[in-house]
């Protein structure tokens, strides 16, 4: 045999890439994908869709200090095979495919980039089916390139992880994030950032009775809701919905409102709304995991196909888009699990339809621009329903459901009537800002009382319709 250049890759390379482009809250994130991913294994598949409480009694324990991270969940553990032959490769086997359950993990690098962001080295501690096992990444391993394995050691039975789990211990802690971590306070301060960043990533599975605590921190759903008027009535708010089955993949549309729309006062007075452009938007999951938290942009239909940039007028809307498969890899999310892979075909036509959506929505807030007093007699009327009990909405006529989804060509559908203005005519908004004093100069002309209780678009408003007044009646 003739000369050989060596192409074997190096654990700096490999440790470097795989951390390099992964924030800490997304490594944190893939730690309870694994926890979770635990749960469907051991439960299956069946619903994990429809069922309420599917991972009630389940949970993972997060604790942070200055010089250690550790996770630890009732999750079911790592199966001893499952360690030795893949669990901790650098990424997925060919072998390990065809697991055929609805999880999120696709790469196999979720745990092992996890670990390596934050330190150096860790200890997995794990019980699978009575049997309970440790495998140790020693701090010095990235020093040589010869060795790839780490050692495995039987635990004595004891009272650690007795209903099945597993516990990350990581030490050595990377100097960034001990930058981070180096006092109570900014403890704290990482704290409230990762509890911030699971209510968004994990409400829905919250929601089926998951429990997630960071030191110690219950950490509590958000609540995500659309507004319905009762089937009884005629005419109201109502969603949009649409299902449709793509190979192996399916997918559950519903936009509408959260809220009524802003009058013009709110929308002068931004600041002191009492919800934000925060809670509006789309919000994406692929089994589960949200992957897309609210967003406003181009990514989901935004400024496109006729579908206005988003504004502060369209801060009552919201839509949510659930993407299921048992074969991860069909999922239109990054391996990042925190974007949308935007080449992928299954997302591009579901897309047309988050426009087809989201338009109805704007159109309407437009049509009923100047109108608020009228509009809010349909909105104000409409109930909050959560987004679980509109998605699993029939598609068959019943007595018991929301609404009643049809058949059309791409799958089953409910496109509302919404309410129309007696006044058809189309509204503009016109805003422009003032010095106070002179406003309030406007105030005791028109009132004679300085203190007179009217907002600053009240008196722009009176300033037109006299104006409008005068200029009616040199015509005559």
């Amino acid at each position: 045999m003739g000369a050989t250049a060596l192409g074997a890759p190096t654990k700096e390379f490999f440790v470097g890439m795989l951390t390099r482009d992964i924030e800490l809250s997304d490594a944190i994130l893939d730690l309870l994908d694994n926890c979770l991913d635990g749960v469907v294994r051991q439960k299956g598949a069946s619903g994990k869709s429809t069922s309420p409480d599917y991972y009630s009694e389940f949970y993972a324990n997060i604790t942070i200090t200055c010089n250690s991270f550790i996770i630890e969940d009732n999750c079911g553990g790592i199966p001893r095979d499952v360690a030795e032959k893949y669990a901790f490769r650098m990424g997925r086997s060919p072998e390990k495919e065809g697991d055929e359950l609805p999880t999120v993990g696709i790469y196999g690098i979720g745990m092992k980039r996890a670990i390596f962001k934050i330190g150096k080295s860790a200890k997995v501690i794990t019980r699978n089916d009575g049997s309970l096992y440790q495998v140790t990444i020693p701090a010095n391993w990235a020093e040589s390139d010869d060795n790839w394995e780490f050692p495995i050691e039987e635990l004595a039975s004891t009272d650690l992880l007795l209903s099945g789990g597993t516990k990350i211990e990581i030490n050595d802690i990377n100097a960034g994030i001990v930058d981070l971590w180096n006092s109570d306070e900014k403890i704290d301060q990482f704290t409230d950032h990762m509890i911030k960043a699971i209510q968004q990533s994990y409400s829905f599975i919250i929601h089926k009775g998951f429990e997630i605590k960071v030191n110690d921190k219950k950490i509590s759903p958000l609540p995500v809701k659309l507004l319905i008027t009762e089937k009884s009535m005629d005419t109201g708010i109502k969603p949009f919905v649409y299902k449709q089955t793509f190979d192996d993949v399916n997918v559950s549309l519903a936009v509408g409102f959260y809220a009524p729309p802003p009058s013009p006062e709110d929308i002068d007075d931004e600041n002191n709304l009492k919800r934000s452009s925060s809670d509006a938007g789309w919000t994406i999951i692929c089994n589960d995991r949200v992957v897309l938290y609210n967003d406003k942009s181009h990514l989901t239909g935004w400024g496109e196909g006729g579908v206005p940039q988003y504004h502060t007028q369209f801060i009552g809307i919201r839509g949510v888009v659930i993407f299921e498969s048992k074969n991860p890899q069909n999922l239109p999310m990054t391996t990042t699990k925190r974007g949308i892979d935007t080449s992928s075909k299954i997302y591009s036509v579901v897309k047309d339809k988050m426009r087809q959506g989201l338009k109805l929505f704007t159109d309407y807030t437009n049509r009923w621009k100047g109108q608020n007093t009228e509009e809010r007699k349909y909105s104000t009327a409409a109930k909050s329903v959560s987004i679980e009990s509109i998605i699993n909405t029939s598609t068959t006529q019943n007595a018991d459901n929301l609404l009643t989804l049809r058949k059309n060509r791409d799958g089953f559908m409910f496109k509302p009537t919404l309410p129309k203005p007696k006044n058809d005519k189309p509204y503009r908004i016109i805003r422009y800002s003032k010095d106070v004093d002179k406003i309030d100069e406007l105030i005791e002309y028109f009132y004679k009382d300085l203190d007179h209780s009217v907002s600053p678009s009240q008196i722009g408003e009176k300033c037109f319709d006299i104006m409008l007044e005068r200029a009616r009646n040199t015509k005559e």
